[in-house]
């Protein structure tokens, strides 16, 4: 079925959103004969037809959910641009940005009319600003069950060498694998204090319980708070957070740290996310006062919208750590890059990979050299919305370090299936 030129739709949005009551020339149908039509289907009315007037009774009617139903079911039908528009006004009434978003920008690369093009611009513009805006508060509790194989980082190999002679691991030593129950809580709110500013504060509690190895169990609570300033109609931001981090091991305490990590981001496109960031950092360990340090760090990453349903963020990092003892004194380069996008059946794909490089001041007493250190991250996540704001996700992460010291020489994997409420 065709529509060959439905992009009326979206200044008829945009009449609504403004609150005027304005007549459309043309054959446009109005939003009350889209609900008479939805309601009472001719019975020559192909399956399009239907399904995309019963998509613009649902908008009228501001029932978001059931729009979004039946636009993303006319896609399976037909990929027409107006219907990917349709779809972004559905999911930005139903407060999801990040989808409007999605959408708005595929129907973009469609070459609409320059009237078109303009709306769905400043519908873009809408999803970012409402993304932080619509409401001041967020949470997300996430519970599921993990499986790692390393819980204790133990070394790939028990043969070692110490104090320059050849020396064996005892079986304690060596990677020890658990299972057991993970939960999370995350909150951020961001309250408005005028047009520009706001006042974000975040906190997240992370815990994991193993079912055998209980002094292994970890814990980590960390809040910052900061101002968030947004600058060209929310073009470019700032965000200036100052926080704290706890971390416990085995129900007892094993590192803190306090944190300043300015952030800077400017959209050069509309597909296009520059974010720049700095840290300054101070980590005490409970246990191990030599490891005490200042850490200073840089990071450049870009993300890019390929398509308007995919992500591709590379990104480089910088950490220059200084401890107590210069054996912990660190130097760490980081390069990665991180892929995000939608699956057919509502799924959703997220993969990431990062290599760094870390070199060490001076040898440790034990070592005969300084260590140096290569570390591999890679992970891979599948995520499904369910019913009732619910999610369901399955990931998996690879940690490898490849270190000049067997010691430090080890793999990790961790399998985990989790499912998350948003409120």
């Amino acid at each position: 079925m065709n529509y060959p030129n439905r992009w009326w739709v979206l200044p008829l949005f945009l009449s609504c959103l403004l609150g005027a009551s304005r007549a459309w020339a043309g054959d446009a149908p109005s939003a009350r004969s889209a609900c008479d039509s939805a309601a009472a289907p001719s019975a020559d009315a192909d399956s399009s037809a239907r399904l995309y007037a019963a998509g613009e009774c649902a908008l009228q009617r501001r029932q978001y959910r059931e729009a979004i139903k039946s636009f993303s079911q006319l896609i399976g039908i037909e990929a027409n641009p107006v219907f990917r528009a349709e779809l972004g006004r559905a999911y930005l009434g139903a407060q999801e940005y990040e989808r409007a978003r999605e959408q708005f920008l595929i129907a973009l690369q469609s070459n609409p009319p320059e009237a078109a093009k303009r709306l769905l611009r400043l519908f873009i513009r809408m999803a970012d600003q409402q993304q932080t805006q619509a409401k001041d508060w967020f949470a997300q509790i996430s519970i599921g069950e993990a499986y790692d194989s390393n819980i204790n980082a133990g070394p790939m190999s028990p043969e070692v060498t110490v104090y320059g002679l050849p020396f064996t691991m005892t079986q304690d030593s060596m990677p020890k694998s658990d299972h057991g129950l993970h939960a999370a809580f995350s909150a951020v709110q961001n309250r408005s204090l005028n047009d520009h500013l706001s006042w974000q504060s975040d906190a997240a509690l992370d815990a994991m319980k193993y079912a055998t190895y209980g002094n292994y169990d970890t814990a980590q609570l960390s809040l910052d708070t900061g101002p968030h300033l947004a600058l060209a109609g929310g073009r470019s931001e700032f965000y200036l957070p100052l926080g704290v981090i706890r971390t416990t091991l085995g129900g007892g305490g094993y590192s803190a740290s306090g944190f300043f990590a300015p952030q800077f981001s400017v959209r050069v496109a509309a597909t296009d996310l520059l974010v720049a960031s700095a840290s300054i950092a101070r980590n005490r360990y409970d246990a191990a006062p030599a490891q005490n340090a200042t850490a200073d760090g840089l990071g450049l990453a870009w993300r890019h919208v390929l398509g308007g349903n995919w992500t591709v963020e590379p990104s480089l990092k910088f950490v220059k750590e200084r401890a107590a003892s210069p054996a912990f004194s660190d130097l760490a380069r980081s390069a990665g890059i991180a892929v995000s996008g939608s699956l057919p059946h509502g799924l959703r794909l997220t993969a990431a990979s990062a290599v760094t490089w870390a070199d060490y001041r001076e040898p440790e007493a034990w070592a005969d050299a300084a260590r140096r250190d290569r570390r591999r991250n890679s992970s891979l996540s599948l995520s499904k919305e369910l019913e009732g704001g619910y999610y369901a996700s399955l990931s998996w992460l690879d940690l490898r370090t490849r270190s000049n010291l067997g010691l430090y020489s080890t793999a990790r994997r961790q399998l985990q299936l989790q499912l998350s409420k948003s409120f």
